[in-house]
């Protein structure tokens, strides 16, 4: 299944947990797999409770890649270093056809070169 995601920022955290919960709906046990197929964009697992966690990694991710000077004329040479940090997947156990997340714990497409139309893909293993 694809999940359409529509970013409106350069960088921008979006929570995607209710898309990918709706994917595995009533599907049984396995493993539900979360892939971006784009070279500037991440997907991650965290809180989802406070909107505050996402702006507040949301910076950091920033912080962590130096302004320097790129060869890539695209100019968003950063973006590309941010999504190798943060991964292009995650995998969360489904059981009875809901995904097992921990209380606080949601998923997030994480925009690194936006705005942007997106896509997200959800399989069920």
């Amino acid at each position: 299944m694809n999940i359409e995601v529509r970013s409106g920022a350069r960088r921008e955290m979006i929570d995607i947990t209710r898309a990918v919960a709706a994917a595995v709906e009533g599907a049984g046990n396995g493993l539900c797999h979360v892939y971006v197929p784009h070279t500037t964009a991440a997907v991650v697992i965290n809180e989802h409770a406070d909107p505050d966690v996402a702006r507040d990694l949301t910076a950091a991710y920033e912080a962590m890649v130096p302004q320097i000077r790129f060869a890539h004329a695209e100019g968003n040479s950063d973006a590309h270093l941010m999504a190798t940090l943060l991964g292009s997947s995650v995998t969360v156990p489904v059981e009875a056809g809901r995904l097992r997340l921990g209380t606080w714990q949601g998923i997030f497409f994480v925009e690194l070169d936006g705005p942007r139309s997106r896509k997200v893909w959800v399989s069920l293993l």
